[in-house]
């Protein structure tokens, strides 16, 4: 490499710029010496110039969507991104300190801080810089679980790509996968990330991931952790149209949970089975599934997600009461937007069927504005078009089952594509007049029926 030995010279490489600075002197010898210096110095940097400008493609896109740099929602994401290159940056290679360590860090802290201070990826993210400025320790070691935090920041408010992300860097991280440590913190990022790719009905890319995550998992006897990642790749078989290897799946795996005495994953694979089951429209024994799952979870989403389970097999069994209790309490008290945009939609459908126009659109209007995942958006504008067919509103259901197929056919989504089919057929027919009848639980669910209406009576009575 040439060098311009009166003046300082600045070098750019693609991706990145890495400025150095180097003094002539009087001999050819001192000129070759810092030569050699200098091109050691840029062909071993910490990390890779091709890997950073290809890494956080989620981030990079997400700026482009907003385009605006001046609106709250760009400060956050980038602030998110500024902080994920810099644990790159810092800990691709080892836990060296960089001249550049404290140039880089005080710009992320300039972006983190412009947030301010009750934002909830603010806290996270500041926790994140803090362990990365630290002399002490292992800091890839101390910031995985604070980019476990800030995933699931992410995941709560439905940002399922950018989560991904995320979690794709904690398991860069782990730089060690013999380590008992780092497994174990491979598995649950991997776990995280197979449900961000599940709710983008990126199927192939989830079941990568959970395998991924059971395999860490199984490599230092993690079990609970292993069956959690079968139980969760066997769910994903079972939107992608695999009823019974899923079931099959589903009972093996709760067969080694009970063995192991891990209730918590027994009550995962049994929630996995409430799930193949409804898809089968085997609707009684998804409820006693559901909500045998439901007693046992431990985990709230994972209980709230049951729960919904438990309303929508209820609404198809025409126990409406039971799934309005049930949709109610989530409503009211779920923190995850997948379960509240379920419950809306159950809501919606349940208004459909008892022919009350006024709360139906009030629903559907509830609904348009909410972000929702593909499994969610697709099975939003199937009930829309059937409430709209109900109430004779012919072409508006023609166009929202439309919808519904462009959803189901972009993301194999099997079932829904099914029950969209059928529902098109139906719009040649005239639709039935009058309020569908309600009818009582089954008398092997009923004491479910009345649990849902204590946790109702419960969540509305006056606090003392």
């Amino acid at each position: 490499m040439a060098l311009d030995p009166p003046r300082r010279r600045r070098i750019r490489y693609r991706g990145k710029s890495l400025r150095h600075s180097v003094r002539s002197n009087d001999s050819d010898e001192g000129i070759d010496a810092q030569s050699y210096e200098f091109a050691t110095r840029i062909s071993d940097p910490i990390v890779p110039i091709r890997d950073i400008t290809i890494q956080h493609a989620a981030f990079f896109e997400h700026l482009a969507e907003l385009g605006d740099d001046t609106t709250a929602e760009w400060r956050r994401v980038s602030a998110g991104l500024v902080c994920l290159r810099l644990v790159d940056y810092l800990l691709a290679s080892g836990d060296g300190q960089r001249v550049d360590d404290v140039r880089a860090t005080r710009a992320a802290w300039g972006c983190v801080e412009s947030l301010g201070a009750g934002d909830a990826s603010a806290s996270v993210l500041a926790s994140l810089l803090n362990v990365l400025a630290s002399d002490s320790g292992d800091r890839a070691v101390t910031a995985r679980p604070r980019l476990m935090a800030y995933g699931r920041v992410l995941e709560l408010e439905s940002r399922w790509a950018l989560a991904a992300d995320v979690y794709e860097t904690v398991v860069r991280v782990c730089r060690s996968p013999s380590d008992a440590g780092e497994a174990h913190d491979a598995a649950a990022a991997y776990i995280r990330l197979g449900e961000c790719r599940r709710q983008e009905a990126r199927w192939e890319d989830s079941q990568h991931a959970f395998r991924a995550a059971a395999e860490a998992a199984a490599s230092v006897s993690d079990w609970s952790t292993q069956i959690k990642a079968r139980c969760l790749g066997a769910a994903v078989l079972s939107e992608s149209g695999n009823l019974a290897v899923a079931d099959a799946l589903l009972r093996r795996a709760a067969q080694d949970a009970r063995w192991a005495g891990l209730s918590d994953e027994m009550a995962l694979a049994l929630h996995g089975r409430a799930h193949v089951a409804f898809q089968r429209k085997r609707y009684e024994a998804s409820v006693r599934f559901a909500f045998r799952a439901l007693r046992g979870l431990r985990d709230p989403l994972a209980r709230d997600r049951a729960l919904a389970d438990v309303a929508a097999a209820f609404l198809e069994l025409g126990v409406r009461r039971a799934a309005r209790d049930a949709s109610l309490v989530l409503i009211a008290t779920t923190q995850e937007p997948y379960v509240r945009g379920a419950a809306l939609i159950n809501l919606m459908d349940m208004a459909t069927k008892d022919r009350t126009e006024p709360l139906f659109e009030q629903y559907r209007r509830q609904l348009a504005v909410e972000h929702l995942p593909p499994r969610l958006a697709g099975y939003f504008h199937y009930y829309a078009g059937l409430g709209a067919w109900q109430f004779g509103r012919i072409e508006t259901a023609r166009m929202e089952y439309g919808r519904a197929a462009d959803v189901a056919a972009r993301h194999g989504l099997a079932q829904l594509r099914f029950d969209v089919e059928a529902a098109i057929a139906k719009l040649r027919t005239p639709p039935p007049l009058g309020p569908e009848p309600v009818v009582d639980a089954p008398a092997k669910t009923a004491v479910v029926a009345r649990a849902l209406g204590r946790m109702r009576e419960e969540l509305e009575a006056p606090s003392a």
